[in-house]
């Protein structure tokens, strides 16, 4: 099977994790999975959409081809060497592809969305979430989010006070006035959060947020 570095099955260290922090996957009476409580229908139908739009082969699981398809839509390019001795776009279906078959099917894709939006501690993989959330907001397929969506993706992230600095920082100078983000501009914006998450709660320090040019 795959490994990750240090030795760790791929999918296993996202469940050892997990499983220290008390988390992972419950079954509710009925089959309904627990994991997806707290997403209201139009959250989870707008999940659903994203999931189809990488899905282009319509099998039920998404490759490294599609994600990478979908990247170049965006216009962002993944690293194709990281850490792990692998590329990125691998390293984001091995974070949370629970089976190891090299893909990522609906149960790995709704699991990984709850726990990344649950997740106050900033220890949750978050390189296929930021896709997610990004593509959720982009409606119109148009590559590009305003401003409105990503002060939503801020609040729900990093709290009401944060979300407004972050956002005052971003569209200040913002010379065109459109007060639009592409997907590079949407990473710059949450990593930065991350780093100021890590931060706060004692490691890491903050990173200076990238403004549009």
């Amino acid at each position: 099977f795959s490994l990750l570095a240090g030795g760790w099955p791929c999918g296993e260290w996202t469940r050892a994790r997990r499983e220290k922090g008390g988390g992972g996957r419950m079954k509710k009476k009925g089959g309904m999975d627990a994991d997806q409580e707290g997403l209201d229908r139009t959250e989870l139908e707008s999940i659903k959409r994203v999931f189809e739009r990488l899905d282009r082969k319509n099998d039920g699981k998404i490759c490294r081809d599609e994600i990478s398809q979908q990247f170049e839509i965006l216009g962002y390019r993944p690293k194709k060497h990281t850490d792990y001795g692998t590329s990125e776009v691998v390293d984001m279906i091995w974070e949370v592809d629970e089976d190891c078959d090299g893909m990522i099917d609906w149960e790995n894709f709704i699991q990984l969305y709850v726990r990344c939006r649950k997740d106050k501690s900033g220890c949750e993989p978050k390189r296929l979430f930021n896709l997610i959330e990004f593509m959720i907001n982009d409606k119109d397929g148009s590559g590009t989010i305003n401003e409105d969506e990503v002060m939503e993706v801020l609040y729900h992230r990093y709290g009401k006070e944060a979300m407004q600095k972050m956002t005052d920082e971003v569209f200040k100078n913002d010379r065109d006035g459109d007060k639009e983000l592409d997907f590079q501009d949407f990473l710059a914006i949450v990593n930065a959060g991350m780093h100021q998450q890590a931060a706060s709660n004692g490691g890491g320090a903050n990173s200076p947020i990238k403004r549009k040019k």
